[in-house]
């Protein structure tokens, strides 16, 4: 079902909606207006303005944050602005999940180049693209000649693997030995040192460290190969088109079985290519397994086992697509993978059967510089892993999308659209009742938060490299109205660090979400992040302080409920809670809802003397129903502020406009 946001919330992301097709300068949305109509009724303005001014100086006063997004620079200057941002991201990544006709990924890479600022990204099918991507196009009308089948359709996927090879030499070309050696070694010893460093009490070492400042250095390095990288993948995801997919068991369905070596194994149906780079395997429909070194391999069919399927790690083969047309079949590594790539593209597409992805450390969509996807057509899918998967990369794109299916993604952190440095990282599910946990095994980096707190940084996160590199975006969209469970350790569930953006978005249903420290749209050190839910009572649990829409340090978060009888169990600092001058928002559309939080919190504000200057937090409660509120100074009709600066409004109206003509704002406030 597509995700519908209310007529309000609508209303409040349009005029900004614009902006961000137009570049023009915006309207204030409906939403902001009320605040500060709620600011001028409790003569909160200079210190609204103040807060305001300083966000707008961010940007202009920071100094040497290499790689740093339009996007998150303009949230943090106009605070006004991350739900529309949410609302963009979103119809871009949910695309491929809700088209049921024509090309599913047409539009995607150029989406992600934009949110990304690549401008030298080039559309392979434009008349006035690269010469080598016109001629990938070219073959690409070759590979999609539905009357070409058999044989010459595997010699035609050859050549189309060894040209997108040639291109993403050429992507690379511009790295030195120094920055191509630090590449194809991997990146596990930095993300060893990153996970070494989150530990409270014991530092990394100084061999952990040099690891963390060589991956560092490639990643500020000029000569940013990521454009042709996607312009590439976009020519590659066509191969992941359902349409195209269907018509492979037809087409390759005849294959003479002479045509194969008997060395790649009993059920190899045919192998044309010379070298792993133009390699193609076909395989039948008896059951499989995969451990061959191939740019692409087709399976017919069957109960298959794969071991790190559609893995690029090296330069001698930029592409590695697995392409599965059904049965039960099992994706595991004992090394990155599957779906993994550094530098180039790894596309992994299994067309239906109930599915189990089993990783350690990287893989189910997982990127270094490079493009990663994992597309599940559908099934009742189970993913496992430890950290570093399901949607992370670090500075390159990675992609997971199970298209429907009750499935279930278990990982320790890091995981479940999850991104370092200015990637971008998703995990986009479309249908179902789902599970997800990225908890209980990362030690709580401050240890100090409580009792059985863990570190997550998954479900929608995003962090820069403080203080040198800007983060990128993230997100986890579950897109169906099915019964859904979240539980994540500290910084997850819609969340930004250090100059990111991060989105969990749920399109509906009665919804558990379980959280920690800093979760559930929350943005911290000049970071954004929103936590978004369409429909449905959904209950947030979380644990320590920190989280639900708050902001810390510069920092803007969001919490946005379209309605529903919800209920918070929250800490301090929570339901619109912000300090250090930050600017936190939550808004519940509708419904009777219950509010168990700490201080600071329902639209409240904490310490400020990180800039000597107010937060803004902020609490909207549209609707009218009966709520429960454990603060004693919030109640239902009534408009709060304190020149802190605290905005708490709950109010009948419906909408935001008719919110401007309220009672509230008429009559006298607290």
């Amino acid at each position: 079902m597509r995700p519908i946001p209310s007529s309000a919330l609508a209303a409040c992301l349009l005029p900004v909606l614009l902006f961000a097709s137009t570049r023009e300068e915006p309207e204030v949305p409906d939403f902001w207006r009320l605040v500060r109509s709620a600011v001028a009724k409790g003569g909160a303005e200079p210190e609204f303005d103040a807060v305001l001014a300083h966000m707008a100086g961010i940007v202009p006063g920071r100094v040497g944050v290499a790689h740093c997004l339009a996007r998150v620079d303009l949230g943090l200057a106009r605070p006004w602005t991350p739900p529309a941002m949410a609302e963009e991201l979103r119809a871009l990544l949910e695309r491929p999940a809700l088209k049921r006709r024509g090309a599913r990924f047409e539009g995607l890479t150029k989406g992600v180049a934009d949110w990304l600022d690549l401008a030298d990204y080039e559309d392979p099918a434009a008349t006035s693209a690269h010469a080598g991507l016109a001629e990938l196009d070219g073959l690409w009308d070759e590979v999609a000649d539905p009357e070409r089948s058999g044989v010459p359709l595997l010699e035609a996927l050859s050549a189309f693997m060894e040209l997108a090879h040639v291109l993403l030499e050429e992507a690379l070309a511009g790295l030195d030995e120094t920055a191509r050696s630090t590449l194809f070694e991997g990146h596990t010893g930095f993300c060893e040192a990153w996970y070494r460093g989150h530990f409270p009490d014991a530092g990394t070492t100084t061999a952990q460290d040099l690891e963390l400042e060589a991956f560092k250095v490639l990643l500020v390095l000029p000569d940013d190969p990521r454009g042709l990288v996607l312009s590439v993948a976009d020519g590659l995801l066509r191969l992941a088109e359902p349409e195209f997919v269907d018509g492979l068991r037809r087409r390759l369905g005849r294959v003479d079985e002479d045509v194969a070596g008997e060395e790649y194994g009993a059920d190899v149906l045919a192998v044309v290519g010379d070298a792993p780079r133009n390699r193609v395997i076909l395989t039948g429909r008896k059951g499989s397994s995969h451990a061959n070194a191939a740019a692409l391999v087709i399976d017919l069919g069957g109960d298959d086992r794969y071991e790190r399927a559609a893995v690029v790690d090296s330069p001698d083969m930029l592409v590695s697509v697995a392409i599965d047309l059904g049965g039960d079949d099992v994706y595991t590594s004992e090394r990155p993978g599957p779906a993994y790539a550094l530098g180039g593209v790894a596309l992994l597409v299994d067309r239906a059967g109930e599915d189990r992805y089993v990783s350690k450390r990287l893989g189910q969509a997982a990127s270094a510089l490079g493009f990663a996807a994992l597309v599940d057509l559908a099934g009742d899918d189970e993913y496992t892993a430890e950290d570093y998967v399901q949607g992370h990369s670090v500075a390159g794109v990675a992609l997971l999308y199970d298209m429907g299916g009750d499935d279930t993604y278990s990982a320790w952190a890091y995981a479940q659209g999850a991104g370092i440095a200015y990637g971008l990282s998703a995990l986009i599910d479309g249908a179902g009742n789902d599970r997800y946990l990225a908890d209980l095994h990362w030690p709580d980096t401050y240890g100090n938060s409580g009792p059985d707190v863990y570190h997550g940084a998954s479900q929608g996160y995003c962090t820069g490299l403080r203080s040198d590199i800007g983060g990128g975006i993230a997100a986890l969209l579950d897109l169906g109205d099915g019964a859904d469970r979240y539980q994540a350790g500290s910084f997850s569930q819609g969340g930004g660090y250090y100059y990111s953006f991060g989105l969990m978005f749920d399109g509906g249903g009665d919804d558990e979400n379980f959280g920690s420290r800093y979760a559930q749209g929350f943005g911290v050190h000049q970071g954004i992040g929103v936590r978004w839910d369409a429909a449905g009572d959904d209950t947030y649990t979380c644990r320590s302080v920190a989280h639900t829409g708050m902001s810390w340090d510069e920092g803007v978060g969001y919490l946005l409920e379209d309605g529903g009888d919800d209920i918070y169990r929250t800490g301090g600092l929570s339901c619109g809670g912000a300090a250090q001058t930050g600017v936190a928002v939550c808004i519940d559309m509708d419904g009777a809802d219950t509010y168990a939080t700490g201080g600071q919190s329902q639209g409240g504000t904490g310490g400020f003397e990180y800039h000597d200057k107010p937060a803004l937090g902020v609490l909207l409660d549209l609707g009218g129903d009966k709520d429960e509120r454990t603060m004693k100074d919030r109640s239902d009709a009534t408009l709060r502020v304190s020149p802190g600066v605290e905005v708490f409004l709950d109010t009948k109206a419906k909408n935001f406009r008719s919110a401007l003509r309220s009672k509230e704002l008429r009559g006298s406030h607290r």
